[in-house]
């Protein structure tokens, strides 16, 4: 199995591409792709319609009900056969199978977050082999447990009745969640492959961080071989980023066919997080070799940093931050859920392309939510390359789970597998036992919901704890001991205002429906939970619609709306801000807008109260399939509002601008680890461009903080028309903008917005769009859109001033030359004064 940061040499023959499968209990095979599932193989046979199109979602619910059979042949030769032992490779299985080779029974697993290997060789021939897997019914399957339970689990996410989801080890959301659809799927979800092994192989490398300073660094490399290695043979150790290394360990340094290799690097370099410094790697490579030839190879890459999450009493309550390198760091960041419902869709490039959209967003932090699935390897190694430190959950959310013997043991095996598998990583900073189970044990009245007896939930609760403050636990301290391990996120509750104590996920806007001002009032000292919905933008929306659907009441958007309240609020919300919307897609803007501005509340409450909070981790980067949902980023890869509001939020220097009854008051926020002079300079500017107050003074932010830097005396303001003027801060140095913050003081319905073109001009340079904007009044929240693009613009939903020229870029590295040619014609722009005139 290739560990996630790491690659391996052996001769391994792949069996990843076409298959064949069925329905089992049919008699027609139809082509399948592997790694693949039996919804996107049925939908490439023409045997369903597109699972994400209108309404097809509800039409698909027989699926998880039947069997599904897979099969391969493959020829191996004599030379292939060879080898002392040959394995079959199988890095996720989803989730219930039979495996069977030339008709003889191999394995069988139940764990789709587990990978295996399997000693294969007896069953494998010389010429034609036949690899069949059957996957069972996971509803068929556990099914059993439910009845004989007498009673559900109070898995409330799960859309069925026996909430069956608790004793699969399965994705949780592929059962339905509150902002995705029910898919149950089957199927060879990660590579596959037959490896033959001649004689020994690196099975483990454990990294572990001894001491760091600015002088050297010591380091061990605990190495685990599968047997024993033999006499003439040795284990070379090199390393690209250290000129010159080398070290060899002979036969003799190994008991048990394990040993530890300390080293010591001078003058190291440091893994940083995303804006604080290079995010520095050394890439070892580990070969057994004899007389010179290699026989097994295996690389792995490592950040030296040292992390501490701090959580503990003080003077404030309960700690919750990180500190990186001796500093401490403000999380910045979002949730990050399964980003397909049909996992094996992710690409390389997929994953890619949601990472730099982080990066890009100044993000220093994702959280693994726990609903989903441990990420693939290229998730982590890329987090490793671009400084993005993840949270990492246990895959349990929302729900208490079984504790029988057989069950804690498939757990431990998966902790044991993707603990080793993660624990390399520089990018990993914790781990968390579940999502919301502490929390919803105190809060969500499972016994008045699903009837619970005293005793039945007494030992619900017991089982939660064996399973989280006993197995858990003990796999980390075990196989990582120096990660932070937290038994369930929050720890602190909003339902108690108690944001005093550690890390909490706010919902008292849109679950409590509570106005946004509440994230002004409502600032923990970690949030690591917190979010409102909107619905993608047209040219996204057409994609699964037809104009016909583009009603909230329609069946087709009640499919894609999960949450049962979600329309309500998101037009209760609106129309307590905004002028209505002339028609559906100045809707589907302005749930856009209000999403942005609704959490630009909360991303510089948080920021501003630092250091009494240091994390902001809102709910949620991404989208698993086309839909109303929290995310600022939907299905197709197009950033919404939000995201651009997180960008300019999470910005390394920010000014916040907030207003008490008597006083406007702007507060400086500097991430970098040196401190900052600049020139503060406050105007109030009407929406034609004409200054009517302005005053300057130069400032200094002190490094890693948060301070205030000015306070301004309403009565300064007097005879202003508010509902007409714009209070506009910026921060300078020198000819260089370093933040700005653009205040109005009332609400986006009150503003009288002048109605006037946008002079706007395209051209395109080389492998970049530019769009040029500029008018002769403010515009708000600015939408800028090359429709049929997938790319995102550097800027967007922004607001353009009187007077100001702004040019924005868009990449078009992989826009076809026809494309190009049509599409400086084609750059539509639109702001808040077109949403509700006509």
């Amino acid at each position: 199995m290739a560990n996630t940061t790491s690659t391996q040499d052996t001769r391994a023959l792949s069996l990843n591409g076409e298959w064949e499968f069925r329905q089992a209990g049919t008699e027609l095979w139809h082509k399948a792709t592997v790694p693949g599932c039996n919804f996107t193989d049925l939908m490439t046979a023409g045997l369903i319609d597109d699972p994400f199109y209108r309404d097809n979602e509800s039409k698909l619910q027989w699926i998880e009900k039947e069997d599904w059979q897979y099969r391969k042949t493959v020829v191996l030769d004599d030379t292939f056969l060879s080898a002392p032992r040959i394995q079959l490779v199988a890095e996720g299985l989803d989730t219930f199978c039979d495996i069977s080779i030339n008709g003889q029974p191999l394995a069988s697993t139940d764990n789709m977050f587990v990978g295996h290997r399997i000693d294969a060789k007896e069953l494998l021939r010389i010429g034609e082999n036949y690899i069949d897997i059957t996957f069972r019914s996971p509803i068929l399957e556990t099914m059993p447990r439910y009845k004989a339970a007498g009673y559900a689990y109070p898995a409330e996410n799960d859309k069925s009745e026996e909430k069956l989801s608790v004793y699969c080890r399965k994705a949780p959301c592929h059962f339905g969640w509150d902002w995705g659809p029910r898919f149950v799927t089957s199927g060879i979800w990660r590579n596959i492959a037959f490896e033959s092994i001649e004689n020994t192989r690196i099975e483990d490398v454990h990294y572990r961080l001894i001491s760091l300073d600015d002088a050297k660094a010591t380091i061990s490399f605990d190495v685990t071989l599968d047997d024993a290695l033999p006499v003439n043979s040795q284990l070379d150790v090199t390393c690209e980023q250290i000129p010159g290394f080398t070290t060899t360990v002979t036969h003799s340094a190994f008991e048990n066919n394990s040993t530890q290799i300390v080293l010591e690097i001078d003058e190291p370099k440091r893994w940083w997080p995303n804006g604080m410094g290079e995010a520095f790697l050394y890439h070892f490579v580990f070969e057994i070799t004899s007389q010179q030839q290699t026989l097994n190879r295996y690389c792995q890459s490592i950040g030296l940093r040292t992390i501490e999450v701090i959580n503990q009493p003080d003077d404030l309550g309960v700690s919750f931050f990180l500190q990186v390198n001796g500093h401490k760091v403000f999380m910045k960041g979002a949730n990050y859920i399964p980003a397909d419902s049909f996992l094996n869709r992710m690409s390389t490039e997929r994953h890619a392309a949601l990472m730099d959209s982080a990066v890009s967003a100044n993000m220093n932090m994702l959280r693994v939510w726990g609903g989903g699935i441990y990420q693939y390897d290229a998730f982590y190694r890329l987090a490793d390359e671009k400084g993005l430190l993840i949270w990492q959950d246990f895959m349990f959310a929302c729900t208490l789970y079984p504790g029988d013997t057989a069950f804690l043991e498939n757990v431990r095996r998966e902790a044991e597998y993707n603990i080793k598998r993660l624990r390399n990583h520089a990018c990993l900073a914790l781990w968390c036992g579940n999502n919301e189970v502490d929390m919803a044990i105190k809060h969500w009245e499972w016994p008045e919901k699903f009837g619970y007896s005293e005793e039945v939930y007494a030992g619900l609760k017991q089982d939660y704890k064996a399973l989280f403050d006993q197995l858990l636990p003990s796999m980390i301290e075990q196989l990582d001991s120096a990660r932070f391990y937290m038994r369930s996120s929050p720890i602190g509750f909003w339902e108690e205002d108690a944001d005093h104590i550690a890390n909490h996920h706010f919902w008292g806007v849109w679950h409590g429906e509570q106005p946004f001002s509440e994230y002004q009032k409502r600032i923990p000292r970690f949030m690591s939970e917190y979010g409102f919905q909107s619905f993608p933008i047209e040219s996204s929306f057409r994609k699964f619609t037809v104009p016909g659907d583009w009603d909230l009441h329609s069946d087709v958007l009640r499919v894609h709306q999960k949450h049962p309240r979600g329309n309500q609020l998101i037009h209760s919300y609106m129309d307590s801000e905004f002028l209505p919307p002339k028609n559906f897609q100045q809707l589907l803007y302005l749930s856009q807008v209000q999403q942005a501005e609704g959490l630009k509340l909360a991303f510089e409450a948080h920021r501003s109260a630092m250091p009494f909070c240091m994390g902001s981790l809102y709910w949620q980067l991404n989208d698993t399939w086309p839909a109303a949902s929290w995310s600022g980023i939907d299905y197709y890869g197009k950033w919404k509002a939000l995201h651009y509001q997180a960008k300019r939020s999470f910005a390394q220097h920010l000014l916040v601008v907030t207003e008490t009854e008597d006083c406007v008051n702007v507060q400086g926020v500097n991430d970098s680890l040196h401190n900052l002079d600049a020139n503060l300079e406050l105007k109030v500017v009407d929406f034609r461009g004409n200054v009517l107050w302005s005053v300057a003074n130069d400032v200094e932010l002190i490094a890693n903080s948060s301070e205030r830097l000015f306070v301004l005396d309403k009565t300064e303001l007097n005879g202003f028309a508010f509902e007409g003027v714009v209070l506009i801060a910026s921060l300078t140095r020198g000819d260089v903008k370093l933040a700005q913050s653009n205040f109005y003081f009332v609400s986006h319905r009150t503003l009288a917005l002048p109605k006037e073109e946008i002079t706007l001009h395209a051209e395109i340079k080389e492998d970049m769009l530019y769009v040029t904007l500029s008018s002769t009044v403010l515009h708000r929240h600015v939408f800028v859109e090359a429709a049929d693009l997938t790319a995102n613009f550097s800027d967007n939903f922004f607001d353009l001033l009187a007077g100001e020229t702004k040019v924005i870029s868009l990449p078009l590295t992989t826009t076809p030359l026809t494309v190009r040619e049509q599409l400086t014609d084609a750059i539509k722009c639109q702001s808040l004064v077109d949403s509700y005139t006509g």
